[in-house]
């Protein structure tokens, strides 16, 4: 609670409704709980965005198979999946599953990664309760540690390093190791550390996708559940406006009050 106030002081501008046409959201914690789909009110509330004339967009460090299954197995209206911190993109719509661009690590990068990573389990003796395949996930473009198993079970992930003090050592760890000036080290979900190549993180995902839509800056709102400084979802408050939300309840509260706003 301590940061969700630290970051409504922050990261709640007077927000020009006029002006917003995208709606981009985080994926775990934020439309819904975390490796879970998105519930039917949040596939609805979704739906209605895009009937309304929004575009509508998910930024996750989870990869696109995933978000296919969380997300686009729900939505039926078309929408946009920025995967691996938005260093892959694909346009879903009906059937059509359209990737428009991947920016994937070489196999000497991943080699040099996933090294790091097992020195890390082992300095730290990190033991998934799933299997050694869920906790060390290659994404392409993005290498993910998921500590104790990506489908482990939702209270033991909670519960696990909910400040992300654990994780912060580990980060310093991995940067003993790992070329500050390559890679991007970062504190991903509620168990996850992720690497991608340095400058990729959501703040370059979301600028890179407007980019390539001709999208002004200006017309897009971000909801993040970790809108604070080291949180993932940080990175975009230095472009576009945000709304800082705790839940998927919270969020499909906003959603709510954005639909209303376009009778």
């Amino acid at each position: 609670m301590e940061k969700f106030t630290l970051a409504c002081k922050q990261f709640l501008p007077e927000i020009n409704w006029k002006e917003k046409k995208v709606i981009i959201a985080d994926v775990d914690e934020t439309i819904c709980e975390s490796c879970q789909e998105i519930s039917e009110p949040m596939a609805n509330a979704v739906n209605a965005l895009v009937n309304k004339g929004y575009t509508f967009a998910v930024i996750s460090g989870t990869d696109t198979k995933e978000l296919l299954r969380m997300i686009s197995s729900k939505v039926t209206a078309e929408h946009h999946l920025l995967g691996n911190s938005g260093t892959t993109y694909n346009i879903k719509k009906a059937e059509r599953n359209q990737q428009i661009y991947n920016h994937s690590f070489s196999n000497t990068e991943k080699n040099e990664i996933t090294t790091a990573f097992h020195n890390l389990i082992t300095r730290f003796n990190i033991k998934s309760v799933t299997t050694t395949e869920d906790q060390l996930l290659d994404r392409d473009s993005q290498i993910t540690l998921s500590a104790i198993g990506r489908n482990a079970p939702k209270e033991l992930k909670a519960a696990f390093d909910p400040d992300g003090k654990i994780r912060q050592e580990w980060v310093a760890h991995l940067k003993t190791i790992l070329d500050e000036n390559k890679y991007e080290i970062r504190i991903g979900g509620t168990t996850s550390i992720d690497i991608t190549h340095k400058g990729l993180d959501k703040e370059w995902g979301i600028r890179t996708f407007a980019q390539h839509h001709n999208i002004p800056l200006s017309s897009i709102l971000f909801l993040g559940d970790k809108i604070y400084p080291n949180g993932n979802d940080f990175p975009a408050s230095k472009i576009v406006d945000c709304i800082a939300v705790t839940s998927p309840e919270h969020t499909l509260k906003e959603l709510q009050k954005i639909i209303s706003l376009k009778q």
